[in-house]
């Protein structure tokens, strides 16, 4: 298991400015070359309240972690949550992550 920090304030700005993004019905993603190694979960209030939107990070997070061996080290990923995500199982969200990666 890799260990992947979390981007701060300024580094969020650069991925999003700098990022190519691949939408899913769960989740969309930006990937980016700017900063490598790192890794950003954001869920807004249109997904829901704290509770949906924190089951959302730890649906996201818990993904992650099962494909990080499949994906490069040299990159920078935010995965980004879309309604209805909370209230569907972690597979569904995993198989919806996977077809992103493969785009890549």
């Amino acid at each position: 298991m890799k260990l992947w920090k979390r981007l701060n304030e300024a580094e969020f700005r650069t991925v999003f400015g700098s990022a190519r993004k691949y939408f899913g019905r769960y989740v969309v993603l930006f990937v980016s070359k700017e900063v490598p190694h790192k890794v950003g979960f954001v869920t807004s209030k249109k997904v829901g309240g704290a509770v949906e939107r924190n089951k959302a990070r730890r649906l996201m997070r818990e993904v992650f972690i099962k494909v990080e061996s499949e994906i490069s080290d040299e990159k920078s990923y935010i995965l980004v949550a879309r309604k209805g995500i909370a209230s569907v199982k972690m597979w569904d969200v995993y198989e919806d992550f996977k077809k992103l990666i493969g785009k890549r």
